[in-house]
């Protein structure tokens, strides 16, 4: 902003009125919205007391103490003295705007929703609306005084009590709200001009104090940049920032006198200064002539270096602050003469290792591959190897299974066998029991043939009359021999069978025994299988590991391949840089070249003479001597 002090100070002013106007503005603005707050609140508070006052006789109802006509009866008693305010009351309607509550008894009945205010707003209409909502208020325009033209603005607020369905409404006047407020504006307004009136008051005495003598000083500056010396400085004695400022511009005053006075000085010195020049450019002219024909043998001693030739000395007189520059140049062609007649030996060197070198690298590259080729080999044979053992360790879990089974299945006839002698024993048991009930059948014929026997004898005695009880005994004897003879043979054939029974017992029990014996049998033949299959299955398990770590040899012997097939590679790149060096140091001229000399080429190895150097060869891990024929895959083995 391009303005003078003054105006900025004025601006400034000018920002500090706007900002209190604001702040005045905001403030009334808050009292405004405060006012009314307070006018509501009162309000509500009142109708708030009265449905308090309207539960309480509900709850009486509710209890049994009170019928709804005479807690409604009472409720309007209660209510109709209250005042609050300016002498503002409550009043209740109904739901279909009866007035059921009303301070003035001339309304009390009436119908409350045809009255509206001079603007036509049915206002008691809106009240219950907003009652049933809710609760809200409603504004409109009521005369103070019965009679009256002159309206004022009234606020009520309107909340339902749902158990009767009342409308409960309270009402104040607010048009003194606008007085109040308009009031406190005017007062507001007083004193903020009065504010204002003192600040500018202020405000323009300080702010001359500020630009005033910034003014006068802008003017002196102005004149000692013109050349005036004999300015006086305004405000140097004040202790604020102006102050400070003026004692800067003196300051810079003093400074302007002190260059004046050097400026004469210099005048005055500078007839004697030409004087000094003019020797100085005669002096500088002789040292010139000296250097051009110093530069004239640096330039051809740096030709013949610039074309290779190391034998190039810098020759001839010169001056004496260039005879350093000379003994430095000469010392390092010589160095340089040197160590490029070294470099060109070890070239020679180098060529002949290399070659060395890549012939070590292709027999190294092609005992590397037979060892992998070998190792490849070893592989797949561990491979077949451990596929055959694996198949051996699951034969034998499958003879393992079957021995198990087998021997399931003779435990399982020794079990039947043994239920086949308890069976035969028990036979035995009843053929004995026959036996004796057998030869109680055997007593019991004999017992009636000794009967038959009597009655015969006694029938003899009877004579005729014992004749046929005779015929009768004779043939009951005659059966109870034949039931003896049946006994006897039915006794005969139960000894015989029994003795069977016997020897069929003693086989079964051998048979027992031979099935134990071949349990046993089969048990140990399955533990030796198990035992065989476990240690199949330990055998590859060891395959597989050795498996693992041949194939892990083999890829570490495709590395080694690889690897000395780059070192074969590195060895021919070096090679060709190599005779590229040698070239390129074969056009410097040196002191042996000049005599006809050629160590580059002298040091080289011939072809056969390469060939014809033995080859290291790789020791082995376990006897450490040198290998005798690589090229044998066995000993190719040994050797890696």
């Amino acid at each position: 902003m391009n303005f003078s002090i003054t105006r900025k100070l004025s601006a400034l002013i000018a920002v500090a009125a706007l900002v209190s106007l604001v702040a005045m503005s905001l403030q009334l603005y808050a009292l405004h919205e405060t006012i009314w707050k307070d006018r509501k609140a009162l309000i509500v508070s009142q109708v708030d007391s009265a449905i308090s006052m309207l539960a309480g006789f509900q709850a009486r109802v509710e209890s049994g103490e009170l019928t709804v006509q005479q807690a409604q009866d009472r409720a309007r008693e209660a209510a109709m003295p209250i005042r609050f305010g300016e002498g503002d009351y409550l009043f209740m309607m109904s739901a279909d705007g009866m007035r059921v509550m009303h301070p003035d008894p001339k309304l009390q009945g009436t119908d409350a929703f045809t009255s509206k205010d001079p603007t036509g707003r049915f206002y008691n209409r809106e009240m219950v609306e907003n009652a049933h909502k809710g609760g809200g208020f409603t504004p409109y325009y009521r005369a103070r005084l019965k009679g009256s033209d002159d309206l004022s603005q009234k606020l009520s607020y309107a909340q339902l009590f749902a158990p009767w369905d009342w409308t409960v409404a309270a009402g104040l006047y607010v048009d003194d709200i606008q007085t109040q407020f308009m009031n406190e504006v005017y007062k507001t307004l007083l004193w903020s001009g009065l504010l204002l009136a003192v600040l500018i008051a202020c405000a323009v005495p300080l702010a001359r104090s500020i630009s005033r003598p910034i003014n006068q000083m802008t003017a002196a500056m102005r004149r000692l940049a013109a050349g005036d010396q004999s300015v006086e400085i305004p405000a140097q004695g004040r202790n604020d920032e102006i102050g400070q400022m003026a004692g800067a511009v003196h300051v810079f005053k003093e400074q302007a006198v002190a260059r004046l006075r050097l400026e004469k000085e210099a005048e005055a010195s500078r007839v004697s200064e030409a004087e000094a020049k003019q020797r100085q450019a005669d002096l500088e002219h002789a040292k010139a002539e000296d250097l051009r024909e110093f530069m004239g043998v640096v330039d051809a001693s740096f030709d013949r270096l610039s074309s290779g030739d190391l034998t190039v000395r810098m020759s001839g007189q010169v001056a004496q602050e260039f005879e350093p520059i000379k003994a430095k140049f000469n010392a390092s062609v010589e160095e340089l003469e040197a160590a490029i007649g070294r470099v060109v030996g070890t070239v020679g060197t180098i060529r002949v290792g290399l070659n060395e070198i890549t012939v070590a690298s292709n027999d190294l590259a092609h005992r590397t591959e037979q060892q992998a080729a070998s190792l490849e080999e070893t592989v797949a044979a561990l491979g077949q190897v451990s596929s055959a053992i694996n198949q051996t360790a699951d034969g034998a879990s499958e003879a393992r299974k079957s021995a198990e089974s087998a021997r399931q299945k003779a435990t399982r006839g020794g079990e039947i066998v043994a239920q086949a002698v308890t069976a035969m024993s028990e036979i035995e048991s009843s053929s004995q029991q026959i036996s004796q009930i057998i030869g109680v059948i055997d007593e019991i014929a004999f017992q009636t043939n000794l009967l038959a026997l009597n009655a015969g004898v006694e029938a003899a005695r009877a004579g005729e009359a014992g004749k046929g009880f005779a015929v009768v005994a004779q043939e009951v004897r005659a059966l109870a021999q034949r039931s003896a003879e049946a006994a006897k043979e039915i006794k005969g054939l139960i000894t015989t069978s029994s003795d069977q029974v016997g020897r069929g017992v003693d086989l079964v029990t051998a048979s027992g025994k031979s099935l134990d014996e071949i349990v046993a049998e089969v048990a140990g033949m399955a533990e030796v299988i198990a035992q065989i299959a476990e240690s199949a299955r330990e055998q590859a398990t060891s395959l597989r590991e050795v498996s693992g770590a041949a194939d892990q040899m083999d890829k570490v012997t495709q590395q080694n391949a690889a690897m000395v097939e780059q070192s074969t590679a590195a060895a021919q790149t070096l090679s060709v840089e190599t005779d590229g060096l040698a070239q390129t140091i074969a056009r410097f001229k040196t002191a042996q070249t000049r005599d006809g000399a050629s160590p580059a080429r002298g040091s080289q190895p011939s072809a056969g003479r390469s060939s014809a150097r033995p080859v290291p060869q790789m020791r082995t891990a376990g006897s450490g001597g040198a290998a005798r024929k690589p090229a044998a895959s066995e000993e190719s083995w040994a050797e890696f």
